[in-house]
């Protein structure tokens, strides 16, 4: 059998499954028992969140054979084939290459008044549907506005601004958020204890930062890592495979900051060029772990939630938030901000970023203006 990458293999087959869309879920589930479920649904939000997961899921819950139910049995035909993408009365159509409204009419509109082969309902999904044209939203409308009672609308979105409002108006509109960096990293951990792969701590932490929100991202980042370190892999692999900037690296710069060591700017630069690294990429994890800074300067109590840092980064990150006042991190993410913006067109851009980390530690000389006037 032909390898299964991570993202599909560990693909959720039930509500309960599906991570950090609870709000989304349970609404749902809650329909489906109280037999009060709409005909048409918008699943809105980032990439990777798990919209087409669980329209899936809605799909195999409609459908099972012991449904409807929040429980799909995962076993019957109907479950398998939907998991599978090859049942026959559930289609996935991507708006991105039936954008024209011949398209919609052909696969969408003149299969409505069809009774479903062997399943309950006649499922549409939908993916990517702000990619319509405007006469194909147009065609879909009446059909979302009173479908026949055996059909089901499933419209995902990455922009929700470009469906147009008499469509929104005629659904259910769920909002899937970015998922939360602890919850991704607590999953990459149940994934690699189960493929008995072993992983630091420091590692996964920094796939799950780089995912930036998305599941199905630091799934991927994590196969491209197995991939090239095997069933053993340290924090400076994942580094490696994927570019990104180690946590390590941006608290050596900060800490070069706070020391007011100029000389040591000059070599922490040139050990980013030689690994490769994107000097905006840098920066941005400049800017993340200032404010990390900022919110423990704020509330230091945040030093155990597991967003701000991982048990081995406390100690560093407590120790290097004395070393700052809030003047000093502020004025510091507006340089980060400035020389990121910067970079993107500079013909050198080690110079910019160099200079850029001379006048943060610069800034931290100057006198408040109140302290001034106090004195």
């Amino acid at each position: 059998m032909a390898y299964q990458v991570i993202a599909r293999k560990w693909r959720p087959q039930r509500f309960d499954d599906v991570i950090g869309q609870r709000g989304v879920t349970q609404t749902l589930c809650n329909a489906i028992r109280k037999d009060r479920l709409a005909q048409a649904f918008v699943f809105a939000g980032p990439r990777g969140v798990g919209k087409t997961t669980t329209a899936r899921i809605l799909a195999r819950a409609l459908n099972c054979l012991t449904g409807p139910t929040v429980d799909p049995c995962g076993e019957c035909d109907a479950c398998r084939e939907i998991a599978e993408g090859r049942d026959i009365d559930v289609l996935e159509i991507d708006a991105a290459t039936h954008t024209q409204v011949d398209n919609v009419r052909e696969v969408i509109i003149a299969g409505l008044a069809i009774a479903p082969v062997r399943d309950r309902f006649k499922v549409f999904i939908i993916d990517e549907v702000h990619q319509l044209s405007s006469s194909s939203f147009n065609a879909l409308l009446k059909s979302v506005e009173e479908p026949p009672p055996h059909v089901v609308f499933i419209m995902a979105t990455t922009l929700v601004g470009k469906i147009p409002d008499t469509i929104l108006s005629r659904s259910q509109v769920f909002e899937f958020r970015t998922i939360a960096t602890a919850a991704i990293a607590e999953q990459l951990r149940v994934i690699t204890a189960a493929e008995s792969v072993a992983i630091d701590e420091a590692g996964l932490a920094l796939i799950a930062r780089s995912a930036e929100g998305s599941m199905r991202d630091a799934q991927s980042a994590l196969d491209q890592v197995i991939a090239f370190a095997g069933e053993s892999v340290r924090v400076e692999e994942v580094s490696t495979v994927l570019g990104l900037v180690g946590r390590d690296a941006v608290f050596d710069m900060a800490e070069t900051i706070a020391d007011e060591t100029a000389p040591r700017v000059f070599e922490l630069a040139g050990r980013f060029m030689e690994a490769g690294y994107d000097l905006r990429s840098v920066c941005r994890e400049l800017s993340r772990l200032v404010r990390d800074l900022l919110v423990l300067k704020v509330d230091p109590r945040r030093i155990t939630d597991p967003e701000i840092a991982t048990d081995g980064e406390r100690e560093r990150l407590e120790a290097l938030a004395t070393r700052f006042s809030q003047e000093d991190l502020l004025r510091g993410f507006d340089v980060l901000s400035r020389v990121e913006f910067e970079i993107r067109s500079a013909t050198q851009p080690r110079y910019n970023f160099e200079v850029a980390m001379l006048r943060w530690m610069h800034l931290r000389k100057l006198v408040p203006l109140t302290e001034l006037i106090d004195g």
